[in-house]
């Protein structure tokens, strides 16, 4: 019985066709075995070997960053994998980049680290300017097959995102600067294409300016160092000259309270329903004792009135 062998180079060519069916677990284990025998295509193969991890788990850093380092290593010149040809070099400097976004996405802390990765951010978006610039994002064409988003606007999406980070950083100690990074971050969204509403309602919140109701100090900052609680402002109240009736809603269905004041009355009116919920629950509790007693006794009187009786 003759055996058939294929050799590195028929592997590798078969492991081609595989991507360009989109069967990447067979091209995987083609290009595997091309290595394996020393193909003198190995080094190739084990670029493509990265492109599909990345494929195949676009949300991990390490797949884009192990690509960018083989495409380094070997500088194949041009790499075409399915209907995508890109420089290897560019799509190192831009699997950088992407590495960098994603581990700086998962970034999560106090006021100090989000104000780092604001910056980091604005700083990435710029990088994204100067590699990719107006060509389009060649990482996103391989994994999505989409061709739309440019260097020029993924820039302009992370800039407003770093300011809309360094905002939220910056709203519990200076609401009026975080206005100013979120209208940084508006004109961003702007530029992008998209329409920044979100942006826009909070610059008009962190803008505005309230006295409380209750204690009479203004703050600024409409849904962080101030909010409105409902209440009810009758007719008489409106047509005074009070200037509290600036720091009210237009329909008077609630007033403005500071944040000190307003955590001062949930959190007393938190203990006050936690003690009638515990009052309630011991009530209830005694009550179920108190049947439990009362339908043993029943029991024990039918068990005797039953004994008697044979």
């Amino acid at each position: 019985m003759a055996f058939l062998f294929k050799s590195g180079d028929e592997l590798f060519d078969e492991a081609v066709n595989h991507i360009n069916l989109k069967e990447y677990v067979k091209a995987r284990a083609d290009f595997s075995k091309c290595i394996e025998k020393g193909a003198s295509k190995s080094s190739l193969a084990s670029i493509y070997i990265s492109i599909i991890a990345m494929v195949q788990n676009p949300e991990n850093p390490n797949n884009y960053k192990a690509l960018a380092n083989n495409l380094r290593s070997v500088n194949p010149g041009m790499v075409e994998f399915g209907l995508t040809q890109v420089d290897g070099m560019r799509l190192a400097d831009e699997c950088d980049l992407v590495a960098q976004r994603i581990i700086l996405m998962s970034t999560n802390g106090n006021a100090a680290v989000r104000e780092k990765k604001g910056k980091d951010l604005i700083q990435l978006g710029l990088q994204y300017q100067i590699k990719i610039g107006k060509d389009t994002l060649k990482t996103d064409e391989l994994i999505y097959g989409d061709t739309a988003m440019s260097g020029i606007k993924e820039s302009l999406s992370i800039q407003a995102l770093g300011y809309e980070t360094l905002a939220s950083s910056a709203v519990l100690t200076d609401p009026k600067q975080a206005a100013e990074y979120l209208q940084n971050a508006y004109n961003y969204r702007r530029q992008a294409g998209d329409d920044g509403s979100h942006d826009k309602q909070l610059i008009e919140s962190y803008s505005k300016s309230a006295k409380c109701w209750i204690c009479g100090r203004t703050t600024t900052g409409e849904g962080i160092h101030f909010l409105a609680m409902s209440s009810e402002i009758t007719p008489f109240m409106r047509n005074g000259q009070d200037d509290l009736l600036k720091s009210a809603p237009a329909n008077f269905e609630a007033v403005y309270v500071c944040r000190p004041c307003y955590s001062a009355i949930s959190r007393r009116s938190d203990a006050i329903s936690r003690k009638y919920y515990d009052d309630a629950i011991r009530d209830l509790r005694a009550t179920e004792a108190r049947l439990q007693m009362e339908i043993a006794e029943v029991r024990a009187h039918a068990s005797s009135m039953a004994i008697r009786m044979r």
